[in-house]
C-alpha cells in the first residue's frame, strides 16, 4: 500500500504532464462533404439526362424556320403562300419531308404545313406529344406557339411573339 507522500507524488506527476488534447470528432464535416458530393452527382446526372430534349428542341425549330425560309422563297416568286403547300415546298427544299396540312408531323425533319393566298403555317414534332408551331400571316408578321396536335392546321393558331 502507497503512503501519503507516494500518493501526492503521483497526484503532481499526473498533474505536472503534457495536457491531453481533446480529440474532436470531425463526422459533421463529413456529413456536409458526403452531402454536396451526392448533390453534385445528382445533378450532373439530370443534365446529361436532360441534354437530348434540348437537343431536340433546336433540331425541331431549326427545321421550321428552314421552312419558313422555302415558303418566303415561293411567296417571294409566286406572290401567294398558297403555293409553298406541302407539294411546293418539297420541290424547293430537300432537307426537310413535307406533308399537308392536316396530317400530323411524325418526326424533328418532318414538317406538316398548311398554305392559303393569305397566310402560311407549319408544325414540327420535337418528340410525342410535344410539337413546335410557326405562322405568317397575311402582313409578314412571324408567330410562333406550341402544343399537343403536330398538324399544320393546329399551328394556325400560333399567337406568340417567341417561342
Amino acid at each position: 500500500m502507497q503512503d501519503d507522500d507516494e500518493i501526492l507524488e503521483a497526484y503532481e506527476l499526473e498533474l505536472a504532464g503534457e495536457p491531453v488534447p481533446v480529440r474532436r470528432s470531425n463526422r459533421g464535416f463529413w456529413i456536409v462533404i458526403g452531402t454536396i458530393g451526392l448533390a453534385c452527382v445528382v445533378l450532373v446526372g439530370e443534365i446529361f439526362a436532360n441534354k437530348p430534349l434540348g437537343d431536340q428542341i433546336g433540331t425541331a425549330q431549326h427545321s421550321l424556320r428552314v421552312a419558313q425560309g422555302a415558303a418566303q422563297g415561293i411567296r417571294t416568286t409566286e406572290g401567294t403562300f398558297a403555293a409553298a403547300d406541302a407539294g411546293g415546298l418539297g420541290a424547293v427544299e430537300r432537307s426537310l419531308t413535307f406533308r399537308a396540312a392536316d396530317l400530323p408531323s411524325t418526326g424533328l425533319e418532318d414538317v406538316s404545313v398548311a398554305a392559303s393566298d393569305t397566310g402560311w403555317a407549319a408544325a414540327v414534332q420535337a418528340r410525342p406529344g410535344a410539337c413546335f408551331y410557326l405562322r405568317i400571316d397575311g402582313s409578314d408578321q412571324t408567330y410562333y406557339g406550341a402544343g399537343t396536335d403536330c398538324t399544320g392546321t393546329a399551328a394556325l393558331t400560333a399567337s406568340q411573339p417567341s417561342w
